[in-house]
């Protein structure tokens, strides 16, 4: 006896709803134009019915990959994978799964290079969806990406001047919270900035938020850009630093060696920002600011393939 099962198709819902196809496969894409009403009505057809979009198959007519590029920052081929952008991925992964799409990854030494290696992703395997990992000013990727049209979206605060969608923490609010830990737990006194001498935006937001932090106190700043200047180096004109708000954990994990090499760290209070599995484990005394990376990678899905959407905020923990 051989058992037929029943495959649902959009007609199906259409017929249910009494819509036409175009009104149901507009209400199930979420267009503005169909009432809410109407919307939820379809939506909850559809999963009574268990129909399952053929994404594959839609894209294949529209002349796409069910693929999401990924492109990471410009990385050198010595650098250590960065913990946070392992969870991303997770997060990303997570959230494309139900969609029937999976990711591509776009990684390389130069700017040059990676800016290549999107061009081949969109012209030669028809990826038209793009997560970037990553903000720059005057970034050529997403200049590229802008100008001709293709669907992305910005983990981290977007370019000046640039209408890009993005999804990001409040780095200002996450800055001021950690400068605020440290002062109000642990008595900090004089409070240091340390991130790298390559100013990006994550790090210049969260240093705002720590100067804003210290200016309501009257307490004065104090930035150290640990690539340009050695520990030694730092406290031998700064030996009154008792406190250190670090602008990522795993530049404080370059930095951790050598101050316990001189036996720092009993006197020394520390914050940092990303709280990655791994580094929790090589570092569990220092306090962090754990910015949920699974879930920016879930939101960000989210925004790309919901274009009514220009950008969303998930919320950090101070652990």
């Amino acid at each position: 006896m051989m058992l037929c099962q029943f495959m649902a198709t959009i007609k199906d819902i259409a017929a249910r709803a009494g819509v036409s196809v175009s009104t149901a496969s507009r209400a199930l894409n979420d267009n503005p134009r169909i009432s809410e009403a109407t919307r939820e009505k379809i939506k909850k057809i559809a999963v009574e019915i268990g129909y399952h979009p053929n994404y594959a198959a839609r894209n294949l007519t529209r002349g796409e990959a069910n693929m999401v590029g990924l492109v990471f920052p410009v990385t050198t081929d010595e650098a250590p994978a960065n913990p946070f952008h392992i969870d991303l991925m997770r997060g990303i992964a997570s959230a494309l799964e139900s969609r029937d799409y999976s990711m591509v990854v776009a990684l390389a030494p130069t700017q040059e290079k990676l800016l290549r290696a999107v061009k081949s992703m969109a012209l030669q395997s028809k990826i038209h969806n793009f997560l970037l990992f990553y903000t720059l000013e005057h970034d050529p990727v997403a200049a590229y990406l802008r100008e001709h049209g293709y669907n992305f979206v910005v983990i981290g605060h977007p370019e000046r001047h640039q209408n890009d969608r993005y999804v990001d923490n409040d780095n200002v609010a996450a800055g001021y919270a950690a400068t605020k830990q440290l002062l109000i737990n642990h008595d900090v006194t004089s409070l240091a900035y340390v991130s790298s001498p390559y100013h990006w935006q994550y790090e210049e937001d969260r240093r705002l938020g720590y100067e804003n932090c210290l200016a309501e106190r009257h307490l004065p700043e104090l930035d150290w850009y640990y690539d340009t200047q050695s520990a030694s180096e730092f406290f031998s004109q700064h030996p009154k630093v008792d406190g250190l708000v670090c602008a990522d954990d795993l530049l404080f994990l370059k930095l951790n060696h050598e101050l316990q090499e001189m036996h720092l760290l009993d006197r020394l209070s520390v914050i940092c920002f990303n709280n990655s599995k791994l580094l929790g484990m090589l570092l569990p005394t220092v306090e962090k600011v754990d910015l949920q990376p699974h879930e920016l990678g879930k939101k960000a899905v989210e925004l790309l393939f919901n274009p009514n959407l220009q950008h969303a905020f998930v919320a950090f923990k101070v652990d």
